[in-house]
């Protein structure tokens, strides 16, 4: 396996490449090609340009897509050459899927996928090249993640002065869909690293209000907007994105980091993002350093190294791009200086998924992939590079010079913001924590409580149990307060393995507890509040040896409030109680 990468600026120069290609020996005797086309000029035709390849390498699969350009014009990169990176596989073969959205929908297109990879044995990788909105490319690939396959790729751009459509390449050339291809190989190992390298900064803050999947309405209920001109002192005007870019918003799902940048402001206050965003994702503001972001690469750099891949790709956002600004090809000559051959292509969001389904559409990072095609090696995936600063290479706050005024400022506001969040962390603690069990107090339980409501009115489904804990004033007076207290520890310990992805558990006081569930109808919440009960049946208690639980469970209705949800739990588990205990009783009335 190896990779060889052309440079072109006209189709009469493809033609020489295409030729020297299609005559080597390695194009003849190879398992796989992968051709990779990315284009960041804005005025070639691009239809003959696939119909050239694909006639003179019928053999190979090619991808590409148009580079997003977002630099200002004095770094504006539509006068680089076009690149064709062509790796050759001994081994691996490959099987493309392309998907045009303008005659099907991402679900569908992703059930077919899902089919298709069941069919295929030893998928080792996949590579998706897109041009789709954000909840396109979730539901996508929302329907065969199940398979547990890495992923990468990217979301193709455009020129941002001169509006050039953005597209993708397969056997044709796509304003809107996918182009997948599967590695297929029981050799191949591969090497994923997703180098973000901007660093949260200030006070974390909420979206409490979304339109769409990409739009965010309202900030801790208050216009998005103003969070900028808060912070920033930026408000919305014709140079509303330039200023705000380089502060992504940072958030974090299943502990992934990403960053979401904005892509333009609505009338109403409303900022809209490349990538998805979701109600009740928690964010904070960041900020990078080019400095760091280098440092994070050199490390980035040695871990690929190390890995000695037969073939790198490169995938870094256009943000990062326009913020690099003329250091942008500093960050890339790093990987250059060891694999003169690797692809590297800008677009407006890079995909990252590692085998255990985490990781998305991504913003402002650069995500290197290394393959090789070895029996004596394993697989390195790293879902977040953070920092690491060597000991001997700290810097020796004793020597005598003078620090540039920028660096100051910066590790003052990156201090001072550790040192607020492990605060505000402690405070949170204490705030919504049950001080005796460390799970949610009755206070925030309310809170998640009316949160599950409004999405009930949006359509979604809930189910909240009430949990009573049998003769617990016997186990007091018998036993002692710290008996007691151990009890209480003991079932919220038991009742805490069965939670989920999702799922809220928390003390309402004494010994009744609140469980609430997603995704619930009658069947599956009576048929999980049993599994609680008999887990707390089966076990024998130190000292006291047998406790049994009662409880009460309901589903949410539209226009429930927070007293009509959480009585017609109270009453159900009153009727459990009434009725023997030790068992599970429904109310929907």
């Amino acid at each position: 396996m190896f990779q060889k990468t052309y440079y072109f600026q006209s189709i009469d120069e493809l033609d020489d490449i295409l030729n020297t290609i299609s005559n080597s020996e390695a194009y003849n005797s190879a398992s796989g090609i992968l051709m990779q086309l990315y284009n960041s000029k804005t005025d070639v035709d691009e239809q003959s340009m696939i119909n050239k390849i694909i006639s003179q390498c019928p053999k190979a699969c090619l991808t590409g897509m148009t580079a997003a350009n977002i630099a200002t014009e004095e770094y504006d990169i539509s006068s680089f050459p076009l690149q064709l990176s062509v790796t050759y596989f001994k081994e691996t073969q490959l099987v493309q899927f392309e998907f045009d959205m303008e005659n099907t929908t991402a679900f569908v297109a992703g059930r077919v996928m899902s089919k298709a990879l069941e069919d295929l044995e030893n998928v080792k990788c996949l590579q998706i090249l897109y041009y789709a909105n954000s909840i396109s490319i979730n539901n996508f690939v929302h329907e065969f993640n199940h398979h547990h396959i890495p992923t990468f790729g990217a979301k193709a751009g455009r020129n941002i002065r001169v509006l050039n459509p953005a597209h993708i390449y397969g056997k044709g050339v796509y304003s809107t869909g996918f182009i997948v291809v599967a590695f297929v190989s029981t050799s191949l190992k591969i090497y994923m690293d997703n180098n973000l390298g901007w660093q949260p900064i200030g006070l974390e803050m909420a979206i409490t209000k979304t339109s769409g999947n990409s739009t965010v309405v309202e900030v801790d209920k208050k216009p998005a907007v103003d969070i900028f001109s808060k912070y920033l002192k930026v408000s919305p005007n014709s140079h509303f994105i330039q200023n705000v870019c380089e502060f992504p918003l940072i958030i974090e799902r299943n502990n992934f980091k990403i960053a979401r940048v904005p892509s333009g402001y609505l009338q109403d206050g409303s900022i809209s993002f490349t990538s998805d965003v979701q109600k009740g994702d928690h964010f904070r503001l960041s900020y990078a350093n080019p400095d760091n972001l280098f440092a994070l690469t050199a490390q980035s750099v040695n871990d690929v190294h190390n890995f000695e891949p037969e073939a790198l790709f490169i995938f870094e956002c256009g943000n990062r791009v326009k913020f690099l600004k003329d250091k942008y090809l500093e960050e890339i000559n790093q990987y250059y200086h060891y694999y003169p051959e690797l692809s590297v292509t800008t677009g407006y969001a890079e995909l990252f998924y590692t085998d255990d389904g985490f990781g998305g559409d991504l913003n402002s990072a650069l995500v290197a992939v290394g393959l090789k095609e070895s029996d004596n090696s394993t697989d390195c995936i790293i879902p977040c590079r953070e920092y690491i600063v060597e000991e001997s290479a700290s810097q020796d706050t004793n020597v005598d010079q003078e620090i540039p005024f920028l660096e100051r400022i910066l590790t003052f506001l990156e201090s001072t913001s550790k040192e607020l969040d492990n605060l505000n962390k402690e405070l949170g603690k204490v705030a919504y924590t049950d001080q005796l069990t460390k799970i949610y107090n009755r206070w925030e339980l309310e809170r998640k409580i009316e949160e599950a409501l409004e999405l009930t009115n949006q359509g979604m489904s809930y189910g909240l149990f009430f949990i009573d804990i049998d003769h617990f004033k016997h186990v007091n007076d018998t036993y002692g307060h710290d008996v007691g207290d151990s009890v209480l520890l003991s079932v919220v310990n038991v009742i805490k393995e069965s939670l989920k992805e999702g799922h809220i558990f928390g003390r309402w006081g004494g010994e009744e507890f609140v469980y609430i569930i997603p995704d619930a109808d009658e069947k599956t919440a009576v048929e999980f509040a049993e599994s609680i009960r008999k887990k707390i049946d089966d076990i024998c208690f130190v000292t006291v040896k047998h406790i049994t639980i009662s409880l009460g469970v309901t589903l949410a209705k539209p226009n429930d409030t927070l007293a009509s949800f959480v009585k017609r739990a109270d009453d159900a588990v009153y009727e459990a109680k009434e009725s023997g205990r030790n068992q599970v009783k429904f109310h929907l009335d």
